[in-house]
């Protein structure tokens, strides 16, 4: 009877022991499995950071390519017609059209987006975007982002499924 109980008792002890290396096992699994999807949000969260801010940029260029302007008024010798208050600006030699730009930067756990004017040197983009003393403004960043924000929530709902 006692060898019968030691018999037993290897045979759990050894049950055990097979037990824990099955979990050890799925554990592992699992863990590959989780970094699996983190990797994926990431590089879906890249994606989506990405392509919103060219639908961003594109959409800038867009609505000032398309703005309305004012013919009842006309400034240099080119006779450049701005756009009406609030709408935004008009382009006149494209410079500001061809400054703007996107950019992606992943640092860490943060992936940043963004999007904007490249002239160096001008606070010509922001007077446009917010007014002066002189001038209303005319908003291109702003209105650009409104104009994309539920092109940009059917793109999230696309790529997180």
């Amino acid at each position: 009877m006692k060898k019968q109980h030691q018999i037993q008792s290897q045979q759990m002890a050894k049950g055990k022991k097979e037990m824990a290396k099955g979990f050890d096992a799925q554990l592992q699994a699992f863990q590959r499995a989780l970094e699996r999807q983190v990797k994926k949000a990431e590089a879906d969260s890249k994606k989506f950071v990405t392509m919103s801010c060219a639908e961003v940029e594109r959409t800038a260029k867009t609505i000032m390519r398309d703005s309305p302007t004012n013919p009842d008024v006309s400034y240099g010798k080119k006779g450049h017609h701005p756009s009406y208050a609030g709408n935004p600006p008009a382009p006149d030699t494209g410079t500001l059209m061809r400054s703007i730009t996107h950019e992606v930067k992943a640092s860490g756990n943060k992936i940043i987006g963004e999007v904007g004017s490249i002239i160096n040197n001008s606070d010509y983009p922001r007077y446009l975007e917010y007014g002066t003393s002189k001038m209303k403004p005319r908003p291109w960043l702003s209105a650009s982002l409104i104009k994309c924000q539920s092109w940009m929530a059917n793109l999230w709902k696309e790529i997180f499924r």
